[in-house]
């Protein structure tokens, strides 16, 4: 394959994500077809998503590595920014902002929070999300070291402050990302107080009182 054929691939593959990424996070993902992606992508080919990217799961962890990477190294930026002695407000901003900078530093609309959002609402999807979390070296150290920092916990309480942070990361990264986009996503700067207020949140979250019988 020549350079140029190279190149040309590589831009179908690039049209074919931020059209797939947009659709997802609008429509959620069972309700897009990959012909609907290659429309959207401008490709006139209907088996276009078949043929670069294979099966749809093949697809969906293209859209997901393609963040990850870029939000991994801002993670491992971070970590590496953490003093020796550390307290849980430290790792739980390594938790929040990195996906916050990515979106927000971002020249342009996004739709990563968004797809981010349905993705996990989708039951056959799940899985890969765990699976590509699980291979991130930094998330595992941030969650590791904040775990740690916690004070001793009920079972009960974690697993339900667990659901609790997940839910709210989801669905105010969506949020965060879709004012960000009707304002013309022109603002770089805002990301960095809206983690504060996001971070402050969380360790009120985590430190609250446990009521006990």
């Amino acid at each position: 394959m020549s350079v140029d054929r190279n190149s040309r691939a590589d831009e179908t593959r690039a049209r074919l994500l931020s059209a797939a990424e947009r659709l997802f996070a609008e429509r959620g993902l069972s309700a897009v077809s990959n012909r609907q992606i290659s429309e959207a992508a401008g490709q006139g080919n209907n088996f276009a998503v078949g043929y670069h990217f294979g099966t749809r799961s093949d697809l969906l962890l293209a859209l997901l590595k393609a963040h990850q990477e870029p939000i991994d190294a801002i993670r491992a930026r971070m970590v590496s920014e953490v003093g020796y002695v550390s307290e849980l407000r430290d790792w739980l901003r390594c938790l929040v902002q990195p996906q916050l900078e990515h979106i927000g530093t971002s020249p342009g609309p996004t739709y990563y929070g968004q797809f981010w959002q349905q993705f996990l609402n989708d039951p056959g999807s799940v899985e890969l999300v765990y699976r590509e979390a699980f291979e991130s070296g930094p998330l595992t150290t941030i969650l590791t070291e904040m775990y740690r920092r916690l004070p001793t916990l009920p079972e009960e309480t974690v697993r339900v402050r667990n659901l609790m942070s997940q839910n709210t990361l989801i669905s105010t990264f969506a949020d965060f990302e879709r004012s960000r986009n009707e304002l013309g996503a022109l603002d770089t700067t805002s990301w960095s107080g809206f983690s504060d207020s996001m971070v402050d949140g969380l360790v009120g979250l985590w430190l609250a009182p446990v009521t006990t019988d």
